[in-house]
């Protein structure tokens, strides 16, 4: 460490002080009463190296001042130093003194301003010498304040102090932080990509804590937009959505029929009695279909009951897993489709494998009856049967590449149905209790939906109604008829066309309440994607939460590092890092503590001087340079650290007229 100790100072006319103070670089207290000059020393020592006062003001007047408060003129003011520096003695000298200028023309000369001189080792300098000269003893001005006064470090505002602790201590990377706590390892890859960030986690924090402040908005409006949906969906109740349906048909029929009875009038056809013979015909077949459905309908109504019965059942159980449990379904859905498709395709396949060529080739002319030649006859015969074998090849390769598709799509599907049963093994015990028969083991409710589906699609098969197919074709004749119909006949164009009016609007009112049900499952739809994005957002908005309790420990645990590190450098003071906020957050910040008390709260003048005197302890041992401390108003500090420097103490003493000077041991800094 580089040591400067003060050998002597000699004031001449330096704000009113003319005094020779020969400290001889040993520990020295200064007695005097108030105004007697022990403060002027300070300033004296430091406007020789800076040009300035100890508070560092470069504006403080230096010149005499009489007891009315004005200056004297024509008088150098000048102080002189010795300093001692690893046993190299240095000699500065500062003058600062009037310019007086005789103008042309004046006998007398007149003051024009003020100028200041510079010495180094008795040898006049530059100022830009003088100035390096400083510099290369004791450094910058900014760290000789630092290093020679208690209370430089307390003065700087705390964003400066903070800066030149952890310049001392050095700071904490957030490698460094992670690694002290497992459970902070996910922040390394959140923090990867703010590579190129000054303030990483600062960054990430933002991000993170907008993202949920936009979610937590979005959750928030889903309730809304949730009633929104419920409040718009069509009420159903009452209406009979194949009821409906086949009124819609029957109400078609009936507007095709009034339309072609029209027509017939233009026409001048009979065709008003083929028309009704046709309407009834309809309303026959329309009867016939309608009692076959409701027929086949009571048997799968019958079935729903027992699958609601069974469902409202296992609904507790199942609302725990029914989010695998959909896609299972899905899946078992797609592999059974799959899976016949598969079946369909390999019928197909053999089916077109095993057709023969059995084409007929005509061996007679068809223009003139005269038989063909048998080159040509044959060469036709090869012709057919390439276009055969051609057309055979191209629809076996089509079958193939659909079954090599649905193939890979299958053990796709197959392998990720496995992967959902494994998940959903433990949660669905109790409920396969409830919807698996217990000796064969087989689903209650998929055997009683299949054959619930079934016979709705048998019941939705028309074409099985007895006696169905020949009212078809009776109904065809009569349509042939009304076309083939020239005739006219004599009706009532208003009539009819109010008939049409009418039956326009009951199919338009049945059409009407019929769509009901398409949006209404639309609005069902949308309320579980609205429940499905609720979920997925919950989720989200979880592990953002959880992020930023990573980020939190992470700050916590940097604090307690950095504060640890920073307090065991210094013996008296404490350092405030930073301040908890209202909402639990951190806010930077550095307070200087001495037994808990803050510095600029309520601590006493002796805690005070000792405080700052610790920090110079550190700054010195930091910064590599020892250098005399002026300490002014030492009598309110009794006690005094142990320094590694020279101490200039100053003791208010009021019968001290003078200033009166002793010589200490460094070992024992109290109060004379």
């Amino acid at each position: 460490m580089k040591e400067i100790r003060l050998k002597q100072l000699e004031l001449r006319d330096f704000k009113g002080m003319t005094f020779s103070f020969t400290p001889d670089g040993m520990d020295t207290n200064v007695h005097g009463s108030n105004a007697s000059g022990k403060t002027t020393l300070a300033d004296a020592f430091s406007w020789l190296l800076f040009g300035k006062d100890s508070l560092g003001r470069s504006d403080f007047e230096i010149k005499n001042l009489d007891d009315a408060g004005n200056r004297e003129s024509g008088l150098e003011h000048g102080v002189q130093g010795i300093l001692v520096g690893n046993g190299i003695e240095t000699v500065l000298k500062r003058v600062y003194h009037e310019v007086w200028t005789k103008k042309r023309g004046s006998a007398q000369s007149v003051l024009t301003g003020n100028t200041t001189d510079y010495w180094i080792d008795g040898v006049p300098a530059k100022e830009t010498e003088y100035k390096a000269r400083i510099a290369e003893i004791f450094g910058d001005e900014t760290t000789v304040r630092l290093l020679t006064s208690p209370t430089t470090f307390p003065g700087l505002p705390w964003q400066q102090q903070r800066t030149i602790l952890l310049d001392c201590c050095g700071d904490i990377t957030d490698a460094q932080v992670i690694a002290t706590d497992e459970t902070l390892a996910p922040l390394t890859d959140l923090l990867k990509r703010y590579t190129v960030s000054k303030a990483p986690l600062d960054d990430l924090k933002k991000v993170v804590t907008g993202r949920r402040i936009e979610i937590n908005k979005q959750i928030d409006q889903l309730p809304v937009r949730l009633d929104e949906v419920r409040r718009g969906l069509p009420d159903v109740t009452g209406l009979n959505r194949k009821e409906l349906y086949e009124e819609i048909v029957q109400l078609e029929a009936a507007v095709n029929n009034a339309q072609l009875r029209l027509q017939g009038i233009d026409n001048g056809a009979g065709i008003a009695e083929l028309s009704k013979l046709l309407q009834e015909l309809n309303f026959d077949i329309g009867q016939l279909e309608n009692k076959y459905y409701l027929e086949g309908m009571k048997h799968v109504t019958h079935l729903s009951q027992q699958i609601n019965e069974i469902t409202a059942n296992v609904d507790s159980e199942r609302r725990a897993v029914q989010g695998i449990k959909d896609e299972i379904t899905e899946k078992q859905t797609r592999i059974t489709y799959l899976e016949t498709r598969l079946e369909q395709l390999r019928g197909e396949w053999t089916e077109i494998d095993g057709k023969a060529f059995n084409g007929t080739i005509d061996d007679v002319c068809a223009a003139c009856g005269q038989a063909l030649p048998a080159d040509r006859v044959e060469e036709s015969r090869t012709k057919a049967l390439a276009a055969f074998n051609r057309d055979k090849a191209e629809q076996l390769l089509i079958i193939e590449t659909k079954g090599k598709s649905f193939a890979t799509e299958l053990g796709k599907a197959k392998e990720s149905l496995e992967g959902l049963h494994q998940n959903l093994m433990g949660k669905l015990f109790e409920l396969e209790t409830l919807t698996t028969r217990p000796n064969t083991g087989e689903d209650i409710l998929e055997e009683l939906r299949v054959e619930r589906d079934a016979l709705k699609e048998k019941a939705e098969d028309y074409s099985l109604i007895p006696g169905r197919a020949e009212m078809l074709e009776k109904k065809a004749a009569i349509e042939k008829q009304i076309e083939e119909s020239r005739a006219g006949v004599s009706e009532d164009k208003d009539h009819i066309r109010n008939e049409i009016d009418g039956l326009t609007e009951r199919l338009n009112f049945a059409k009407e309440r019929a769509d009901r049900f398409t949006r209404r499952e639309q609005g069902e739809q949308r309320i579980e994607s609205l429940k499905a994005e609720e979920k997925k957002l919950a989720a989200e908005y979880e592990s953002l939460e959880q992020q930023l309790f990573l980020i939190e420990t992470f700050i916590k645990t940097k604090v307690s590092l950095l504060t640890e590190r920073i307090n065991g450098l210094f013996e008296i003071v404490r350092f405030k890092l930073y301040d908890i906020q209202v909402n639990g957050g951190l806010a930077e910040c550095c307070v200087a503590t001495v037994a808990g008390v803050p510095y600029d709260s309520g601590l006493n003048s002796a805690a005070r001087t000792q405080a700052g005197l610790d920090i110079i302890r550190t700054l010195q041992r930091h910064y590599g340079l020892s250098c005399p401390i002026w300490i002014d108003n030492r009598e309110s500090c009794t006690v005094i650290p142990a320094m590694d420097c020279q101490v200039l103490s100053l003791f208010v003493s009021p019968e001290d007229k003078t200033l009166r000077v002793e010589k200490t041991d460094a070992r024992k800094r109290v109060a004379a």
